[in-house]
């Protein structure tokens, strides 16, 4: 079973990807040197170049049976809380701010699935990107350019599935992920293949029923602007919950069993300092509300726009960006928050929470501090969480050589 790594970042997917038995990433490509050098160093087997994907041709690169592709999705998402655009040129076709420009060119990474897949004809693709890239398009018009492309891989003969996922509800062939990340994967299988995936076996989460036990859970998308049950789309909480496939109980809304807490990506030895009278107003009130929430117990405030403030530690962390730390750890016994400790979690411990190994390598290249942390950050915040690879690469393995692989066994 080989892989094509298409905007590859520091490796993510092939870390997933390398856990199915047989399954070899070939080749991986992206623009980005310090991803590049993060990716060799992890990777040294796979023929890693540093190239622009869409300014490269085809028959230049080997042919493989699968493709994993993660083009750029800075544009697509509502990030840093500034709502994007749609793909169009707002300013004009000839504008000269550039802004609009270089968000068009962001998006047309998404063309060079077809243009690969038309060479190529690989048995399987995997496209993931964030949600709201189902609505590429104008604004008159939300996502009809999302219906083109898809439209294009119709062409090459290739059938699809939309998934939305959250990182930490995949534990189909290992562990989750030990923070929420909701994204989109567009899954292709060539029309020869002659069979489909097994969605349900990979995609549907161990959850507990009071009435039914442990069962494998329905994905029940709600009635909201966005998104119907005819037409799902979205973020788990927002459009979406797990719920027990018995109609009787499809009121009540479950989360899978095998969720990470937060405190399981701790380096409990580095305390941080005392929060004394440290921490601007804003920063102060969450701090001291969460030591009022969680009656001294550990948690992490969260720094970051939205309406967030904190949350325990016996979940999952908030979504991981490529913007910086927004983590602050906040533990110790004493009554008195003044004498209890904080600290922002590492990048360290934000990779460990994204389903990477303690020992994967995280490369640098810049030669100024503040960017090479900026740079640590992007490498995290912007990967392919590997157990996604993982569970979706188990699913194309099982499609494209016809052998059944046995799920991961949750405790119960």
């Amino acid at each position: 079973m080989t892989w094509s790594d298409h905007f590859s970042g520091g490796g993510g997917a092939a870390d997933g990807v390398k856990k199915v038995p047989g399954s070899v990433i070939v080749t991986a490509g992206n623009h980005a040197q310090h991803a590049v050098a993060t990716y060799r160093a992890n990777h040294p087997n796979v023929d890693v170049r540093c190239a622009d994907l869409s300014q490269t041709v085809p028959a230049d690169w080997p042919r493989t049976h699968a493709l994993w592709s993660s083009p750029e999705c800075t544009y697509q998402t509502v990030a840093q809380g500034k709502v994007r655009g749609h793909g169009e040129f707002v300013d004009g076709l000839f504008s000269t701010t550039g802004q609009d420009e270089t968000a068009i060119r962001s998006r047309a990474t998404m063309h060079c699935v077809p243009r690969f897949a038309e060479h190529h004809q690989y048995l399987a693709i995997v496209v993931e990107n964030v949600p709201e890239a189902r609505w590429w398009g104008p604004k008159h018009n939300r996502g009809a350019a999302f219906d083109v492309w898809l439209a294009q891989m119709q062409v090459w003969g290739y059938k699809h599935r939309i998934l939305y996922l959250n990182s930490a509800h995949l534990a189909a062939y290992g562990p989750a992920a030990a923070t929420f990340r909701d994204r989109m994967y567009v899954v292709f299988w060539h029309e020869v293949l002659g069979r489909d995936p097994n969605f349900d076996k990979w995609t549907r989460p161990l959850v507990r029923c009071e009435r039914h036990g442990v069962v494998q859970a329905m994905q029940a998308f709600k009635w909201t602007d966005t998104c119907s049950p005819h037409k799902p789309w979205g973020k788990h909480g927002a459009q979406y919950v797990w719920r027990c496939p018995d109609h009787r109980c499809a009121a009540m809304p479950l989360l899978p069993i095998g969720l990470r807490p937060g405190s399981s990506v701790i380096d409990h030895t580095q305390r941080g300092r005392l929060i004394g009278d440290r921490f601007q107003p804003n920063t102060r009130r969450k701090v001291e509300d969460g030591h009022r929430v969680y009656s001294g117990a550990p948690f992490i405030a969260e720094l970051r726009g939205g309406g967030s403030t904190h949350r325990a530690l016996t979940e999952p962390l908030s979504t991981i960006t490529a913007g910086g730390n927004h983590h602050l750890w906040v533990h110790g016994d004493a009554g008195d928050v003044r004498d209890r400790y904080a600290r922002m979690l590492s990048v360290e411990e934000r990779k460990v929470a994204m389903a990477f190994p303690k020992e994967y390598k995280l490369i640098a290249t810049a030669e100024d501090w503040r960017e090479q942390q900026k740079q640590l950050a992007s490498l995290v915040g912007m990967a392919v969480t590997p157990n996604a690879s993982r569970d979706l690469g188990a699913m194309v393995a099982e499609l494209i050589t016809g052998e059944d692989l046995e799920p991961y066994t949750l405790a119960a």
